[in-house]
């Protein structure tokens, strides 16, 4: 990356109203022993294609702090009415190119498949296009996890293709398939 690219960026003290939910950027003081075991689940850990890991508060802590929030962003997702943190975004920003690579991780299972990213998607779009100023997201699901996949289309990200045996799997020998996909500012 361009270091002086990278050093006129601003940084990103994010709140984003989400309705029922909100997104702001995390801070170390966020850091708990709850989101440590959340790379230990077996159904995170098969959809992220990732090896276990065995996090501590202190790990997570460690985590966080790698965030600069200028070109390497950390937001958490929050319920409203009990501030209960679920889940966080990871976005890598190129600050030339004016796009930015999205991860996401929701925690505990009973976050998962209930529609909140349905409710959270248009503010959290509209901040990254409007405030962080890009222009284009980008997204890669494996193949095999064919809830984001589906989610991703259905919301108007273009799959832009799919790379057969792109990565090989933590759980076994096989060779897994990588979809990538982008979401532009105009759609």
């Amino acid at each position: 990356m361009n270091f002086s690219a990278e050093r006129r960026l601003p940084k990103h003290d994010l709140w984003i109203d989400c309705g029922k939910y909100y997104v702001r950027t995390l801070t170390s003081r966020d850091a708990s022993e709850a989101w440590a075991g959340w790379m230990s689940d077996p159904k995170t850990l098969r959809a992220l294609n990732s090896p276990p890991l065995t996090m501590t508060k202190k790990d997570v802590v460690a985590y966080i702090k790698n965030f600069d929030q200028r070109s390497h962003l950390l937001v958490g997702m929050f319920e409203k009415g009990t501030h209960t943190h679920f889940g966080f975004f990871r976005i890598d920003i190129d600050p030339v190119l004016k796009r930015a690579l999205l991860f996401m991780i929701t925690g505990p299972r009973k976050y998962r498949h209930i529609g909140i990213m349905n409710g959270m998607r248009v503010p959290f779009y509209d901040c990254m296009f409007e405030t962080v100023g890009l222009r284009t997201l980008l997204a890669t699901a494996l193949a095999s996890n064919y809830a984001m996949a589906r989610f991703l289309r259905q919301t108007g990200w273009s799959l832009d293709k799919v790379v057969k045996n792109e990565t090989k799997s933590h759980s076994g020998n096989e060779m897994l398939d990588v979809c990538y996909f982008s979401l532009s500012r105009d759609a």
